[in-house]
């Protein structure tokens, strides 16, 4: 074995040269170990180098606020010493060999086992930068108490530990995916300790939590409290049964995740530092070592307690049993009896017929579809089969009757427009069904037929009529035509009988003009009817007769058609008499329009001497407004003017000036009345 020899220290004439190498080599051991350290300390070699195979941790490092931050000042200790520094090295190269063995985590730190070591990852790496007068910029509706924590030895990464390693984008999405060389499965990221679960590590609803989990102790009063789930509109019922489902673990793990779960609670990493951590927890601060991790977190019970909230909703032990609804176990019939308010939250049998597939659609003698509700289908059911069906299997009278009375619905046969009567002398299709099945009538109205309080209650006659009703129907119906309307609309059955012309089943105000124009009104006014019922009855609903508003009815259509209304008071004035008045041409309503004598006298219209009316107009007793009420120009143009045709002059006189000349005009013109109309349209040409 070679043996070192210090001789050469202690000849005085080696002895320079002996210090002279040993000193040269110390110094290339230096040097050499300064570059090592230094290139082992860049983020080059952590990324390039040391966890290159791990590119997920690099990727959510660059993701980050502290891309610019050198690796080394958050997982080295602050203000180490050489020693230290040197140690930390020597201690890295375990993990040279795991990676060269290809037997290293995917993803690196999976469980954040170095967040939660207080020795290794404590608040200093944090405050050498981020001093305690900094403005803390929580969340909008956060409330974060940083000295409170502080107090209880809850370091930063206990909270924070993905701030240098930032996975997820705004959105929400993981910034990369990597796979596990050995198994192939996908790198899913890490549990980030800034939501809701994992602060619910240290804070509870529970009496004997660590922290308070009171909604006021981390979240402001306009904060809104439900997650984003809640306000979808299948959340409730169906969708919070599935979210219970997935977190009471209901739907259990496959074997390969629970193998999983297993190797991440024995990896070598946490247990290295279990020591270490316990440590850092022990004295009066929260024991970091003995928190739940955030799977093991409840996601419902941050907001609920779960014994008392569910229990308190649901009123029964959920999940049910399996056996819960065997058709032989009777645990279901007696809670659906004592708890049925509860059922309906989950199962709303009004719209999922839940427990009418059951209950109807295998003890009836009938046709049933489980996608249909069953109060849509029992109506048909019961028409055709009758009521026995359920009063004798399940239901008692009082039943039906209850539940229609509660819910108020009528069936659908009720509300036929022929179900209270039909047109004419033909009974009602209820009274067709009373007479078919008497019994399902009397399920909601009472026993004794048409004679029960029920019926007699709407009809209040003797029911059916007895055979001599017709003969003193009418005294009835004049002192109480409320009753004989349940079922009888005058319109039609009484406007059959009383009004000759009448159709059957159509109201009588829409045939009675015909029949009037054609028949007079004297037999309306001589039986039934005083003259001022039909002015009432017009001027209340404001309608007027067809021919008023035809063409021609005011005004003559054409130079030898007369108006429509002198002719229609000739052939029967006193139909006129019915709404205008007594009194022909003279009533008030006709001097009102025509305003002179009608007809007009005899000299009104003379051609000889010009006639009362030219009189008229020249002393302006007369004016021509009131002369356009009934005639036209043309009507003018015809007598005052020598033409043929029916134009009005101002169109015709050209043709007729150019033939006779214009010296017949000047017989009631003056010469100048000509460029009056002449000069104005020539003007107007003129200005276009």
């Amino acid at each position: 074995m070679a043996r070192i020899s210090l001789a050469g220290f202690k000849d005085p004439v080696r002895r320079p040269r002996y210090i002279i190498w040993t000193g040269t080599a110390v110094l290339m051991l230096a040097g050499v170990m300064i570059v090592a350290l230094g290139v082992t300390s860049s983020y080059w070699f952590c990324s390039e180098a040391c966890h290159k195979v791990q590119d997920d941790t690099i990727t959510a490092y660059d993701n980050s606020s502290h891309s610019e931050v050198s690796c080394m000042a958050c997982h080295m200790p602050v203000s180490a010493d050489p020693f230290t520094f040197i140690l930390h090295k020597a201690e890295a190269l375990g993990e040279l060999y795991l990676t060269v063995t290809d037997n290293f985590e995917i993803p690196l730190n999976g469980t954040s086992h170095l967040a939660m070591d207080g020795h290794v990852m404590g608040s200093k790496q944090c405050t050498q930068c981020h001093s305690s007068n900094r403005v803390v910029t929580a969340s909008p509706g956060i409330i974060i108490d940083h000295a409170v924590h502080e107090e209880a030895d809850v370091h930063c990464t206990v909270c924070h530990n993905r701030v240098a390693h930032n996975e997820k984008t705004e959105d929400g999405t993981i910034v990369f995916i990597n796979s596990d060389p050995e198994s192939g499965e996908l790198n899913v990221g890490h549990n980030d300790f800034m939501e809701m679960t994992a602060c619910f590590r240290c804070h509870s609803l529970e009496q004997d939590a660590l922290a308070p989990g009171e909604c006021r102790a981390c979240h402001s009063p306009d904060f809104e409290l439900k997650p984003d789930s809640h306000f979808e509109g299948d959340f409730y019922p169906g969708g919070h049964a599935e979210m219970a489902r997935a977190e009471f673990g209901i739907e259990e793990a496959t074997e390969g995740e629970a193998a999983e779960e297993d190797a991440h609670a024995e990896e070598p990493a946490e247990e290295e530092h279990a020591t270490e951590e316990t440590e850092a927890a022990e004295g009066d601060g929260v024991d970091l070592h003995a928190l739940p991790t955030v799977d093991e977190v409840n996601y419902c019970s941050t907001c609920h307690v779960i014994d008392q909230f569910c229990v308190n909703c649901h009123g029964m032990e959920m999940p049910h049993t399996a056996d819960f609804g065997n058709v032989d176990d009777a645990t279901h019939p007696a809670v659906a009896a004592e708890k049925f308010d509860k059922c309906v939250l989950c199962h709303n049998p009004e719209e999922t017929s839940f427990c009418d597939s059951c209950h109807h659609g295998t003890k009836g003698d009938w046709d049933y579809d489980p996608a249909v509700v069953w109060q849509t289908q029992h109506a048909s059911a019961v028409t055709a089969n009758g009521v026995a069906g359920c009063l004798e299997v399940c239901h008692e009278v009082a039943f039906c009757s209850d539940c229609h009375t509660a819910l108020n619905p009528v069936p659908t046969s009720h509300g036929a427009g022929d179900w209270l009567r039909k047109p004419a002398a033909e009974i009602g299709v209820h009274a067709e069904a009373a007479r078919a099945e008497i019994t399902a009538c009397e399920v909601c109205h009472g026993s004794g037929g048409p004679n029960a309080a029920f019926c007699q209650g709407c009809h209040s006659l003797e029911m059916p009529h007895p055979d001599e009703f017709t003969e003193r129907h009418a005294t009835t119906g004049a002192t109480n035509q409320a009753v004989c309307a349940n079922c009888h609309t005058f319109k039609e059955l009484c406007s059959d009988c009383h009004h000759e012309g009448a159709v059957d089943g159509t109201p009588w105000t829409s045939v009675h003009a015909g029949v009037i124009a054609e028949n007079g009104a004297t037999e309306c006014f001589a039986k039934c009817h005083v003259k001022d019922y039909c002015n009432g009855c017009h001027t209340s609903t404001k309608v007027v007769p067809t021919s008023h508003t035809a063409a021609g009815w005011t005004t003559r259509p054409a130079l030898s058609t007369p108006a429509g209304h002198p002719a229609a008071y000739t052939a029967q004035p006193e139909n006129c008499t019915y709404c205008h008045g007594e009194g022909g041409p003279t009533a008030a309503f006709c001097t009102g329009c025509h305003k002179l004598e009608m007809p007009h006298p005899g000299e009104f219209g003379s051609k000889d001497d010009g006639g009362e009316h030219q009189v008229g107009l020249a002393d302006g007793s007369l004016t021509k407004p009131v002369c356009t009420t009934c005639h036209q120009q043309v009507f003018c143009d015809s007598c005052h003017h020598e033409y043929t045709g029916a134009l009005r002059w101002v169109n015709a006189h050209p043709d007729t000036v150019k033939e006779t000349g214009a010296a017949a005009c000047f017989e009631c013109h003056e010469e100048t009345y000509c460029s009056y109309c002449h000069v104005r349209e020539a003007q107007k040409y003129l200005n276009n």
